[in-house]
């Protein structure tokens, strides 16, 4: 439902270099759907210092799954947007977590604040860990003091929920300047930061 930039591996390893990271996690984007071979193929040639985050479907096999671990996939991202794909029932994706469990992978949850409260009691019951993409794109017009993001932040104080603090530009309601994000700042503040070297190896 969108058409990304053209952007290389080797673009993303320079960005990451020039920025001072170590390593760098690379997630499927939802555009490229559940083919995962430009993931794979960055991966292979990340030195190892790339994890990934695939887009797999239910009828994918352990065998794929294991191939996807040895390249450095330690995870499957869940989209819920309505207006970039069309989500699946709940028990399609137990499917997939039911296979990714014993490999230790996490879910990456893509979610917007209107659907938060009504997929919560799911992400509960699935015994993986959880990361929302994008602070679970919070109503920054409301204000931290929302009874939405408070129940968000109250989440995160599980060690089964995590978050990627990311994304300013697409929940700033500043308009203009790609600069000003000063109204999602406060947000930010509210996010417990934790112990950065836990995700999977």
């Amino acid at each position: 439902k969108y058409t990304p930039c053209t952007g290389s591996k080797e673009q993303l390893f320079a960005l990451r270099d020039h920025l001072g990271f170590a390593r760098n996690v690379i997630v499927q984007a939802s555009c490229h759907g559940k083919n995962n071979d430009a993931l794979i193929d960055a991966l292979k040639h990340s030195n190892d210092m790339a994890r990934g985050v695939a887009v797999v479907g239910d009828d994918i096999s352990n065998d794929e799954l294991q191939a996807m671990h040895e390249a450095g996939v330690r995870g499957v991202r869940f989209n819920f947007v309505r207006r970039l794909v069309d989500p699946k029932p709940f028990p399609y994706y137990e499917g997939i977590v039911d296979k990714i469990k014993d490999l230790g992978w996490h879910i990456i949850v893509y979610i917007e604040a209107a659907d938060f409260e009504a997929t919560v009691p799911f992400l509960d019951s699935l015994p993986v860990t959880v990361v929302f993409d994008h602070m679970a794109r919070p109503e920054v017009s409301k204000g931290v003091d929302h009874p939405d993001f408070q129940a968000f932040a109250k989440l995160l104080e599980n060690e089964k929920y995590w978050t990627k603090v990311s994304c300013p530009e697409r929940l700033t309601k500043q308009g203009g300047s790609h600069e000003n994000y000063s109204d999602v700042v406060p947000f930010l503040g509210l996010i417990h930061i934790s112990d950065p070297t836990r995700p999977s190896e």
